[in-house]
This record gives C-alpha cells, sequence and structure tokens, in this order.
C-alpha cells in the first residue's frame, strides 16, 4: 500500500537527520515502511507509540529526525491513509512542550524543571503545523471532524478563527461532540488573544435548547473571561469526565474549574470568592490521588493543579528566573498562600520561578517533591 510514500521514504538521506539513538537513521525507515502495510488502528498507534517514539523524542528533547518523519507522514495523508487523525495525535503528543508553551491550559501539562526557559520551538513544529493546516483545517464545508476545531484553538489561535468556529458550530448543531469541543475552542482562543468575543445569540439557544449543553454557554463565558457564576458550573463541576469534549484530555471538571477562575480574574474579590470554590474540588481530589495507583502521566488532580497554577502565575512563566513573592500581586499572593497551606506545588510554579516553600536555588534537590509519584 501507498506506493508513492514507500519510495519517498527510500530517497530521504536519512544519515543527514539524527534521532534519539545512534542507530535511529537505520532503524525509523523499516518502521515507516511497515507503517505503510498497517490497516488496523490499533497496530497503527502501537508502532507510533512503541516503536517510533523514542526515536523522535526523549523526554521533552525531539530531535531532527522528526523533520523528514512529517515528510512522511504529509506522504501518507496524501495517498487517503485510513488513519490520519492517529498519525496528527500522536505529532501532538511528540511536540507537548512546544503545545503547553503556546496553550498554557487545557493541553498537556508538562514536567518543566525550575528555572529552565524555552527559547523557541523544538525542531520541525513550523512543519507540524503546516501538516495540520495542509490536511485537517477545513476552510470549506467538507466533513469536519474534532481534531480540526481544536487543533485550530491549539495551533493557530488566532481572533479570526472564532468567527469561523461559530460558523462550525452552527452548521453541526446536531453533532454534540463537535458542537462542545469547538465551543471550548472558541473560547480558549479569547482568552489566549484576549479578545472576548461574545457568544452569538444563535448558538446560545441551540445550547438552551439541549439541558445537558446549557451549562457550555457559561464554560465559554468564563474561559473567555466574562463574569461567570459557581453555580452556572456545577453541573460540570459534579462531572469528572465527558468524553464528548475533546479538551483538557475530557477532564470536564477541569474544564469547568478553569473556566470559574478565569471568569473572575479581573475583581480579587470575586478571584477570591471563585478560588475558595475550587479549592474544595481540589483537595478532595488530591486526597483520591494519593490513595490510588497512577496509570496517566497527569491523572486528573495534577492535571487541574497545573492549569489553575498557570492561569494565576501566567504573567510569570518562562521567565527562567526566581520570581520573588514581592512580584507577585494580591490575588496571586492569596493564592499562593492557599497552595502552601494544603502542600500543593506544581510544575508550571517552577516554571514561572517559584520553588516549593523552604526551598531556596541555593539548597534545591536534585528531585523536587511536585506529585511523588513516577509513570
Amino acid at each position: 500500500m501507498y506506493p508513492n510514500t514507500k519510495q519517498h521514504i527510500q530517497s530521504i538521506q536519512w544519515n543527514d537527520f539524527p534521532g534519539g539513538y545512534g542507530s535511529s537513521t537505520e532503524e525509523v525507515p523499516p518502521i515507516l515502511e511497515s507503517l505503510c502495510d498497517m490497516e488496523e488502528e490499533d497496530e497503527v498507534l502501537s508502532l507510533l507509540y512503541g516503536e517510533l517514539l523514542s526515536h523522535l523524542r526523549q523526554g521533552y528533547l525531539v530531535f531532527d529526525i522528526l523533520n523528514p518523519v512529517i515528510q512522511i507522514f504529509d506522504s501518507l495523508c496524501k495517498e487517503r491513509f485510513s488513519h490520519p487523525a492517529a498519525l496528527l495525535d500522536f505529532l501532538a503528543y511528540v511536540y507537548t512542550l512546544d503545545i503547553r508553551s503556546a496553550v498554557p491550559l487545557l493541553t498537556m501539562p508538562v514536567r518543566y524543571s525550575f528555572g529552565r526557559k524555552e527559547e523557541a520551538p523544538d525542531p520541525g513544529f513550523a512543519s507540524f503545523k503546516t501538516f495540520f493546516k495542509q490536511h485537517f483545517y477545513k476552510a470549506t464545508d467538507e466533513t469536519l471532524i474534532t481534531s480540526d476545531v481544536y487543533y485550530t484553538a491549539v495551533l493557530f489561535p488566532a481572533a479570526e478563527e472564532i468567527s469561523r468556529i461559530f460558523n462550525i458550530i452552527i452548521n453541526n448543531s446536531n453533532n454534540r461532540i463537535v458542537a462542545k469541543t469547538a465551543i471550548i475552542s472558541a473560547a480558549v482562543i479569547n482568552y489566549l488573544t484576549e479578545e472576548k468575543q461574545e457568544l452569538p445569540e444563535e448558538i446560545k439557544q441551540l445550547f438552551n435548547a439541549d439541558e445537558t449543553l446549557t451549562a457550555f454557554i457559561a464554560l465559554f463565558n468564563g474561559i473567555s473571561g466574562f463574569p461567570v457564576e459557581q453555580e452556572q458550573l456545577q453541573e460540570l463541576l459534579d462531572m469528572e469526565e465527558d468524553v464528548e469534549a475533546q479538551w483538557a484530555q475530557a477532564f470536564i471538571i477541569v474544564v469547568a474549574t478553569d473556566a470559574l477562575l478565569i471568569g473572575n480574574l479581573s475583581d480579587e474579590e470575586r478571584f477570591r470568592t471563585a478560588l475558595d470554590g475550587i479549592l474544595p474540588i481540589l483537595e478532595e481530589q488530591k486526597a483520591i490521588f494519593d490513595q490510588e495507583e497512577q496509570e496517566m502521566d497527569f491523572p486528573l488532580y495534577p492535571y487541574m493543579a497545573e492549569d489553575l497554577t498557570s492561569i494565576v502565575f501566567r504573567n510569570f512563566l518562562n521567565r527562567g528566573e526566581v520570581l520573588d513573592v514581592s512580584e507577585l500581586n494580591d490575588a496571586q499572593r492569596y493564592c499562593l498562600e492557599k497552595l502552601r497551606a494544603l502542600k500543593i506545588h506544581t510544575h508550571a510554579m517552577l516554571h514561572a520561578g517559584l520553588l516549593p516553600e523552604g526551598i531556596t536555588p541555593d539548597n534545591q534537590p536534585t528531585l523536587l517533591p511536585i506529585y511523588n509519584y513516577s509513570i
């Protein structure tokens, strides 16, 4: 299958692109050739994550060999590969660090080290964005998948995309999966661009007509930066997962706590009230987390904690230097005091320049006590 892609694999000078191992330039081409012969999705996923991944990325270090691999993925899609979304999601996983740096909420969190500053995107990230735009971004009424609206917000969070996403919601009003993912995507772009575009009346009517979607209006408003009350989000705060929503690994409770927090950031009194409503939820999830064996890289509690602190300390992320508490505003200081009282520290706080209480750059251990578990 896919003869043009197989020919392309043979034409690449793989020795020009080092990978995770000295043997990567020899091992990657036959792995890609095997990919061309696979029909079942579970086989594709097993090969991508089980055999190919470590050649492309180790830890968060991405290797140059990813550039020609993206070329091969592009060729596969041009030959109508059976599982294109698997390739897209795989590349997004490889670029976890770049994505989280650009979109510091509702995307896969990162185990940041203290004081490390990310200067530039990893090799091939621009090619990944082009790959998405060419094969998944829909400018017409072609068949739509949720990856379009999700990755549009992740990779191209421009204000002009919001109206396009609104049209997608209206034109796919019978598709709950698209509607849920799209309304969150539009809100995330609002947050990142600080545009604060309001939800059109037609979409409000669509979501109000289905009681299972009504709370998503408050979700949109909160993430977009409009004031929101906890009662408006309570239905989602009482849920852990919603598999129909692609954001935050389907942890809809994380999306809801983010919305409650962001929607009240601009008013200190409202922010404190919102935070006081969120912290008992976070503490409850922490207790569950401490009692269970963890199989996911970022299960619910760490995901929620990372998002909360990424939002509160957003203006200090990626400075690459120590953050003095005197630099915090009153709301940030209030949050920090509450987190310390609960003995909660996050990788996002490290990224912002905040070390755990009692630890200084001079006496910090090799491994900082963040979540005290390993995968």
